[in-house]
């Protein structure tokens, strides 16, 4: 009888010791699952955005001959609206005179060359920066003003009173980015953009779901 006890407890160690094996190698799979959501999230999620991304995106933007974006465009109105202007500390005031057209009173190619000036100028030295970076959808509080990454973007997103252009030094995740360009050589950027590839993009969302907002 002892024996026959000493088996079924040799017995009941092992059937004991594999489904505790079996339950380990049955949850590791998940652990390893919930560790890989937990590190893609910290990346920025789904929509993560990678060196090799942006690097893309500016790429895409070099294949034009440079100048400005053409007359009657959103693109251009849009320039014009938020850059055509004075930046102080204080915020945009934004031009307030007549449009040289023609016909005068409308905006024109004099006046988008302006704007164009302008916005090149505040991608080198910004007076504004709105935060982002991170990832899609995270609190307010965890994005930052700059990455540290050396580009400087322009991006649209609606507001009450349309689409409105805002600079970021960090990757605008969920806005329609527009144009990208290396801080420290904006000039490369301005000298071979295509205007034509930088209007799609305001139809796009980047680094977040594709929602048609106008």
């Amino acid at each position: 009888r002892w024996g026959c006890r000493v088996r079924t407890r040799l017995g009941c160690l092992v059937a004991g010791f594999c489904l505790t094996h079996w339950s380990l190698s049955f949850l590791q799979p998940l652990r390893e699952q919930r560790c890989a959501a937990i590190a893609l999230k910290a990346r920025g999620g789904e929509y993560e955005i990678s060196d090799a991304d942006i690097q893309d995106f500016y790429g895409k933007l070099l294949t034009g001959p440079g100048g400005e974006p053409a007359k009657g465009t959103v693109l251009s109105e849009l320039i014009v609206k938020f850059f055509h202007g004075e930046f102080l500390p204080s915020g945009f005031r934004r031009y307030s005179g007549q449009w040289k057209g023609p016909p005068p009173g409308t905006i024109g190619q004099y006046d988008i060359e302006v704007g164009v000036m302008c916005l090149k100028e505040q991608m080198e030295k910004p007076t504004l920066i709105t935060k982002g970076g991170v990832g899609y959808g995270v609190d307010e509080t965890e994005k930052v003003v700059d990455d540290g990454k050396g580009w400087i973007w322009l991006a649209a997103e609606m507001s009450p009173g349309g689409l409105a252009l805002e600079l970021f030094k960090s990757v605008p995740y969920g806005k329609r980015a527009i144009l990208v360009a290396k801080q420290k050589n904006v000039d490369e950027l301005f000298n071979s953009v295509n205007w034509d590839v930088a209007l799609g993009n305001v139809e796009k969302t980047f680094a977040g779901p594709q929602i048609k907002q106008r």
